[in-house]
């Protein structure tokens, strides 16, 4: 019986053959002592699977690897346990929020505002902010993203009044693939070159009219050239989802298009069955010609590994 892994088969933009495959299975067999991350990195080099910036596609090719595995084409080593003090500790929120910040201004007397990049020593800190004030908490992020605080003028300096996280594409939205003109193809190869605005908190107590569909304005004109800078691309469109209960109002203030509802299925559903909330959708064009080229071939440029990985849930 086959599957969906019968050469010539596609991972992003790059196409494995017969040949591929039986090297793969080849390096997995010679290679089954070694501990399961040596394997993938050991067969993601003898594949010469790099991003343009001459990095390893290691978490491409460690799903890739894992899925053979699934269907009974390799067989990789047994996974170990991982201890408390490991890389991907439950730990990353345990800092202190910001404090509520009264304030009450007009728009005007807070320029400039800036997005500034999160820095590792501040990450404890916008986590827990994250974690305390939104109403979804925190998650840590799966694939390419960016963390951003909101800071504007204050009496004696810069001060931070909010926080944005940015990162990787829900995996399949039936309204906005239909919306683009995606089919299930497509949107296995394409979908990166969307960014989805998962987070976006203005620290409570503070009061400014039109203060969040202003921030959306400098989103769309600063993350392109951020991700371009970090991974090397200029996303397309971003996207965002919005929760049963709040209407959107900044997105459509700030020319956001909304698509419709999400159909209740989270990234992982294969049974359907429609258990997580339904969302409005929204979506913001980057480029004049997005539409043509989100279905134009390019080099898949980065892979989908940074120092921080988990779910999104949708």
């Amino acid at each position: 019986m086959g599957t969906r892994f019968d050469p010539p088969f596609w991972v992003g933009d790059r196409e494995f053959s017969q040949e591929d495959l039986e090297g793969i299975q080849e390096m997995a067999v010679r290679c089954r002592r070694l501990p399961r991350q040596e394997v993938i990195a050991t067969i993601c080099e003898n594949l010469a699977w790099r991003s343009p910036n001459g990095q390893l596609k290691l978490m491409s090719c460690r799903q890739l690897l894992t899925d053979l595995d699934s269907v009974g084409l390799i067989e990789l080593p047994s996974l170990r346990a991982r201890t408390k003090k490991g890389k991907n500790a439950n730990n990353d929120a345990d800092g202190e929020p910001l404090p509520h910040l009264p304030m009450e201004a007009k728009l005007a007397d807070l320029r400039p505002i800036s997005l500034d990049p999160v820095l590792p020593e501040e990450r404890k800190t916008w986590n827990a902010t994250m974690a305390a004030y939104h109403p979804l908490g925190y998650r840590r992020p799966i694939g390419a993203f960016r963390r951003y605080w909101i800071r504007v003028k204050g009496p004696e300096g810069r001060i931070i009044i909010g926080a944005l996280l940015f990162g990787a594409a829900a995996k399949a939205v039936a309204a906005r693939d239909s919306w683009i003109g995606w089919d299930a193809f497509e949107l296995s190869r394409f979908r990166w070159r969307i960014v989805n605005n998962n987070r976006f908190l203005i620290i409570p107590g503070v009061r400014v009219p039109h203060l969040a569909s202003h921030i959306l304005g400098i989103v769309a004109h600063q993350l392109p050239e951020d991700w371009l800078q970090r991974y090397g691309f200029r996303p397309l469109m971003l996207e965002t989802f919005v929760e049963a209960g709040w209407e959107g109002t900044c997105y459509r203030a700030a020319n956001w298009i909304r698509l419709g509802e999400t159909l209740g299925r989270g990234r992982d559903d294969r049974y359907r069955r429609n258990n997580l909330p339904i969302k409005t959708i929204w979506v913001y064009p980057l480029d004049r010609h997005w539409r043509e080229k989100l279905l134009v071939p390019q080099e898949y440029p980065y892979d989908e590994e940074d120092d921080e990985q988990d779910i999104f849930e949708l």
